[in-house]
């Protein structure tokens, strides 16, 4: 068996190779890095990425304490700290964190062991899972209107069918009934005017029960009521037009397009200083396409932006993912002082 020894030179050249990797990931990483030390509450170090999510400067973040960061949960943090001295790791599902600017951001925090100066501490990655909770919002609406489109189908089929029934034999029974049975034919006359109205309530609510968030009204009408209210709110001119022949979409497709036109006009509203913008519903055999294009001062769409909520950071992110998630997609067009164009095209079976 061969044993091999490290000459001291390789040796050392061996730890500054470990050293320049692990600074490399600290520098680099995706997830924001924290190196703490729990009995004093205390941060000690932290990654580039740590900064920019909470949107702090690296000075100001040392010196701060863990409690400033995440003030809602500090008690199960210090159960997970805990946790984590006694086992050498652990990971946690889910936590906040507040940035500088008091935006709370939904975390998964993962977390080990490591002694400093003699002094037990805590390395923990911190991964932003807004995106995540985004998605999962967009997909619990679309499971919501699907299950509200099988009830309507199920009301559909049963009562209204019924209904029609009724009604098809009460007319049976009156033609059949001698001339002379006034009483009679009134009571048959008041029991179908009865069922009629049932079947038109019914009709009523299975409509709305499908709509979801158009309210009963179809998206061509939702969507032109969008531009009209823009145009009153003034400053903007905003003209609606439907290409082709409208069409009737699942609920799931017309809900995704009404939320992203309405994201959009917002988005317009407040950072694009348009003087008009336009919005075009277009249908085609496969599918159907949704494009709002506005003059307004653009900007350059691959370029990092903060993601914050107030300023309409999230906007894009939701209404790629409403589209991602119908097997669609959505694309923008845009550039510093050319206005910008926001496209969904989603496919229809």
């Amino acid at each position: 068996m061969t044993t091999h020894h490290h000459e001291p030179n390789q040796t050392g050249h061996l730890v500054r190779n470990s050293e320049e990797r692990y600074a490399a990931v600290f520098e680099h990483s995706n997830d924001a890095i924290f190196v703490i030390d729990p009995v004093l509450d205390l941060i000690i170090d932290v990654n580039p990425k740590a900064s920019t999510m909470l949107s702090y400067s690296r000075d100001e973040l040392l010196s701060m304490t863990i409690s400033s960061i995440h003030p809602n949960e500090m008690d199960t943090l210090r159960s997970f700290a805990g946790s984590v001295m006694e086992h050498g790791q652990g990971w946690t599902n889910e936590l906040t964190c507040v940035t500088k600017n008091g935006l709370i951001l939904p975390a998964e925090i993962s977390a080990a062991l490591l002694e400093i100066n003699g002094r037990p501490c805590i390395i923990a990655l911190v991964r932003d899972i807004t995106e995540r909770k985004q998605a999962e919002a967009v997909q619990k609406e679309l499971a919501v209107l699907e299950e509200r489109t099988r009830l309507a189908r199920e009301i559909h089929d049963s009562i209204a069918q019924g209904l029609t029934g009724i009604i098809w034999q009460l007319n049976v029974v009156a033609r059949a009934i001698p001339e002379g049975g006034e009483h009679a034919l009134n009571a048959l006359e008041r029991v179908n005017g009865l069922a009629r109205d049932a079947l038109q309530e019914v009709r009523r609510s299975v409509w709305d029960l499908r709509a979801g968030p158009l309210q009963g009204s179809s998206l061509a009408e939702v969507l032109g009521q969008e531009a009209e209210k823009l145009s009153q709110g003034g400053g903007m001119q905003a003209l609606f037009t439907v290409m082709d022949q409208e069409a009737v979409l699942p609920a799931g497709t017309e809900a995704a397009l009404l939320r992203i036109c309405q994201e959009s006009l917002a988005n317009a509203a407040k950072h694009s200083h348009a003087a008009q913008i336009s919005i075009a519903l277009s249908y085609t055999e496969s599918g159907v396409s949704l494009t709002i294009e506005d003059n307004g001062q653009g900007f350059d769409p691959d370029a990092p932006r903060r993601q914050d909520r107030d300023k309409g950071g999230f906007g894009l992110i939701n209404m790629r993912e409403r589209a991602r998630i119908l097997g669609g997609e959505l694309t923008v067009h845009s550039a510093p002082g050319y206005g910008t164009c926001v496209e969904a095209t989603l496919p229809v079976a």
